[in-house]
């Protein structure tokens, strides 16, 4: 639906600081013609003002190299946001990296040979590497 449609647009558009931040905050509830529909979580308004819905409505402009518009209002999203999915996917590799480490045969034969414990605090996931354009 629209809000996967958002989630998949937001990371290719041209914003950063507190426009990013704020386009990472909303989801996408209609689009009539040129005319776009967001949502805005208000837990995250605090800094978007009319400069903000400027930026991101030339943002998308930008990217779809036609005029739009865009109206945002500060409603809860019901549907996930690209900062929710983001914090997701963090949990979730985070959760994947302790599994990792708790189930390595190495890990538990030095806890059980050793009374090694793993501190959780100190595993973190692996990022997987960005290709580089050659």
């Amino acid at each position: 639906g629209l809000a996967l449609q958002w989630l998949e647009l937001f990371p290719k558009l041209p914003i950063s600081g507190m426009t990013g931040s704020i386009a990472a905050n909303c989801t996408l509830i209609s689009i009539e013609g040129d005319h776009w529909l967001l949502h805005l979580d208000p837990a995250h308004s605090a800094l978007f003002n009319a400069t903000q819905q400027r930026r991101l409505n030339d943002a998308l402009n930008q990217y779809h190299e036609r005029p739009l518009t865009i109206t945002i209002e500060l409603i809860k999203p019901e549907q996930e946001t690209p900062a929710q999915a983001a914090t997701r996917r963090r949990i979730n590799r985070q959760r994947e990296a302790e599994d990792s480490i708790q189930g390595d045969p190495l890990i538990q034969q030095m806890m059980q040979q050793f009374g090694a414990v793993v501190r959780h605090d100190t595993i973190e996931p692996v990022e997987a590497p960005v290709p580089q354009a050659s």
